[in-house]
């Protein structure tokens, strides 16, 4: 039987107007999936939730793991 986990990724603590922080949000996306590998969970599903001025500012990560 697998079990399910969701989190939510905020970016709303970054400044957007006019920038790219495309290497900011992959750098917390990098951290959040190693610390979950390391616990069994995979990832599975990455889904912006939230867009403000064209930019994400809330991600929902779907993980799975096998008991």
């Amino acid at each position: 039987m697998n079990r399910y986990k969701t989190k939510v990724i905020e970016t709303n603590k970054l400044k957007l107007k006019g920038e790219d922080i495309s290497a900011t949000i992959a750098s917390l996306l990098e951290s959040e999936l190693n610390e979950m590998a390391e616990k069994g969970w995979k990832i599975f599903s990455i889904t912006p939730s939230l867009l403000t001025e064209g930019a994400v500012r809330k991600l929902i990560l779907c993980f799975e793991k096998d008991d």
